[in-house]
């Protein structure tokens, strides 16, 4: 009898666990995967976090006008998984080529979303999602 409740309780914490899981989103509910647009721009701030990570990004357009760009990116494991050494490669002030796809809707501040397809540094292109 003991080894049937114990047996119960893990797997009700294996199937609960499972859970938020189920409830992470698709990247084709916030962005517009079939597209994909380079752009070029200043590092201006990253949170490389987990689940994902969030990139700032500045992009001076061709009139002088500065278009901000909110990038998600993998979680800090994630780009550390694709080669990127975060800690040494990627820094504040630097201008980066970027492809990614555009979010659907951009937020009411006038920031433009994305998620990052490949970032280039030192000249090597690193790809951070497969969609």
């Amino acid at each position: 009898m003991k080894m049937i409740v114990v047996s119960s309780v893990i797997a009700l914490g294996l199937l609960v666990g499972g859970i938020p899981v189920l409830a992470h989103h698709s990247a084709n509910a916030e962005f517009d995967t079939q597209k994909v647009i380079t752009i070029s721009g200043v590092l201006t701030k990253f949170e490389n976090v987990n689940p994902h990570g969030w990139w700032s990004v500045d992009v001076k357009e061709a009139d002088g006008k500065v278009t901000h760009w909110r990038l998600e990116t993998p979680g800090l494991g994630g780009l550390i998984n694709q080669g990127l050494k975060v800690k040494t490669d990627l820094k504040v002030g630097e201008t980066y080529a970027i492809k990614l796809s555009p979010g659907w809707k951009d937020p009411a501040d006038g920031m433009k979303i994305g998620i990052v397809r490949t970032i280039v540094v030192n000249g090597k292109e690193y790809r951070l999602f497969d969609i």
